[in-house]
């Protein structure tokens, strides 16, 4: 089936539907497509936004993290410095390690160590000289740099690392300062971290543990992260941001430089889109107002713009079943007011024509009618003439008394469906059964036939669509055709009538075919058929036809006849209400 035919099948069969259709699918579909385009880039630029400002508290939080834990060394460097002056007296050198650990909580035991590797004095008084010198820090710094060592988790659980920085005496090294320092500073920076209720945050080393997190029972235990890709990502120094479907996660990471360590953030989506959720719920429920508003606007702009339309097919309609009566106020200048101007032109037009072509009628069914009485009158003149001389002759009387009285009779028959013929009436037309206003004339035509010893077979198709008509109008074209067929036909011939349903298009009839076998009229003269006034009958005036014609067209429909292999085929086509309804 090509497009453009499956396109025309499933559109609606009424113009305004298909005018609603129409703005239907130009303002909705694009509006639900568009609303769905501006939800979904909403909910982008949220997460984009969510993790942008993930990643810079992250990086603002490594740099804290960064001062605490180099702001304990400057503190460790100076108070070496201070140590370098004091040279080599404990009590003095103690005084300086107590204080130091005073001013930072954070340190542990800091030792003042000779370069024997001998401890000096240290900050936890009382306590035994322990000696420093296997240790990496001690070896490390006595070759003159600042030492950090790994982080390692001890009996306490509060993961500590080791700094060590040299003490110098006139630019020579003469002793190591070393310090535990524990992280709970960076602990309470990493507890500060709070996006929203369901942030977690936390710290992994160079080895990947978690050294700092929200819940400190993933550091006791020695875990390590969740994110293996933002572990690997950080730990190489990159800064970014991801999103971890399969957790619902969005999550964000930043680098500790200097120390090989990263900051983690993540937070739930859920939360995340808590707010795009209520956004696109609130946007949905616009664009469904948007749409109903829409189509109600629509709704009423395809009545509109479609009411000039159906009065115009209304009025068409009643121009083909005969009535010139309507004319449209035109109050408007557009397309649509120039096309109801035009109507009432055409219809008006098509009166005159009317008018012209019965007058023309009229004149040559006058003329028609005055030859035939002209003869007629010649006969009774003739008669009348002789009345007085030949009134006792008793054969002339009988035939006058045949003759004249059939004359008569002659003329009133022919003023009757002249009359018929010339008349211009409205019909009333109403709801009808085809097979119904058959039925009610066969009693009749089977009476008529039987007298001519002649048969009729009816078939009638069932359930036909009804009909708006006159039943006595129908009644008088069908018995007409009956009439016509039967005294067209052979002694003891065979009329049929057949009675069925049509398509044309997309329009639906209902179709009564008479079938005759005429062998007075030859296939050549069928369009003379229906004029009037044309007849092959000895005694008939051509007018029952072209009647029957004339009653056909004022139902909307038509009267088409066929020869073939000696019969005469009358076809009445007259559409069914349906039809008249999509046309």
């Amino acid at each position: 089936m090509k497009l453009p035919s499956l396109f025309n099948r499933l559109l609606p069969k009424r113009l305004w539907q298909q005018i609603f259709l129409f703005l239907v699918l130009l303002v909705i579909l694009p509006l639900i497509i568009l609303g769905s385009l501006l939800i979904e880039t909403s909910q982008n630029t949220i997460k984009t936004s969510i993790l942008r400002d993930q990643t810079e508290i992250a990086k603002a939080a490594t740099g804290e993290i960064r001062e605490n834990i180099f702001g304990a060394q400057q503190a460790l460097i100076t108070t070496a410095s201070i140590l370098g002056m004091l040279h080599t007296d404990p009590w003095k050198q103690e005084t300086a390690i107590v204080e130091l650990a005073l001013r930072h909580p954070s340190f542990g035991r800091i030792s003042s160590v000779g370069l024997n590797g001998k401890e000096m004095a240290t900050s936890e008084l009382g306590t035994i000289l322990h000696d420093r010198s296997p240790e990496e820090a001690f070896i490390q710094s006595k070759q003159g740099a600042n030492y950090i060592s790994k982080v390692r988790i001890p009996a306490s659980g509060i993961p500590e690392l080791t700094m060590a920085v040299p003490i110098r005496q006139s630019g020579e090294v003469t002793g190591i300062l070393l310090a535990q320092y524990n992280l709970r500073g960076v602990w309470d920076i990493v507890d500060r971290i709070k996006i929203g209720e369901t942030t977690t945050a936390s710290i992994v080393d160079e080895e990947g543990r978690i050294i700092a997190h929200h819940d400190k029972k993933r550091i006791l235990r020695n875990l390590r992260s969740d994110f293996p890709e933002a572990v690997h990502d950080v730990l190489a120094g990159k800064v970014g941001s991801q999103e971890v479907a399969a957790q619902g996660l969005l999550v964000s990471y930043a680098p500790i430089t200097n120390l090989k360590w990263g900051l983690i953030i993540a937070q739930d989506k859920k939360e995340v889109f808590a707010f795009s959720r209520m956004m696109r719920t609130e946007s949905w429920i616009l664009i469904g107002i948007s749409i109903l508003a829409t189509m109600g606007i629509s709704f009423v702009l395809a009545h509109l713009m479609s009411r000039p339309i159906r009065d115009l097919l209304n009025g068409t309609q009643r121009l083909i079943h005969g009535d010139y009566g309507q004319t449209f106020r035109i109050q408007r200048r557009d397309e649509m007011g120039k096309l109801l101007f035009s109507f009432n032109r055409m219809k008006q037009r098509m009166r005159e024509v009317q008018n012209m072509e019965r007058l023309s009628m009229i004149g040559k069914s006058a003329t028609a009618i005055a030859h035939e009485l002209k003869n007629s009158l010649v006969l009774v003149n003739t008669f009348i003439q002789l009345l007085p001389k030949r009134h006792k002759d008793k054969q002339f009387m009988e035939e006058f008394s045949q003759t004249i009285p059939k004359e008569l009779n002659s003329w009133n028959a022919m003023l009757k469906n002249m009359m018929e013929f010339s008349r211009e009436s409205e019909l009333f037309m109403e709801k009808l059964d085809m097979n119904a206003v058959i039925n009610d004339i066969l009693t009749l035509a089977k009476w008529r036939l039987k007298q001519n010893n002649q048969t009729l077979d009816v078939s009638l198709t069932e359930d036909l669509s009804p009909i708006i008509g006159n039943a006595e109008k129908l009644k008088q074209v069908f018995l007409n055709l009956i009439n016509n067929s039967m005294e067209a036909s052979p002694k003891r011939g065979k009329i049929t009538l057949v009675s069925s349903s049509m398509n044309s298009g997309e329009k639906e009839f209902n179709k009564v075919v008479v079938t005759n076998t005429d062998e007075q009229i030859s296939p050549n003269r069928l369009e003379d058929i229906f004029e009037p006034f044309f007849t092959t009958k000895e005694n008939g005036f051509g007018l029952g036809l072209a009647i029957s014609k004339e009653i056909v067209k004022l139902h909307g429909g038509r009267i088409e006849v066929h020869h073939q292999d000696g019969k005469v085929s009358f076809s009445v086509i007259i559409p069914a209400i349906q039809a008249a309804k999509s046309a």
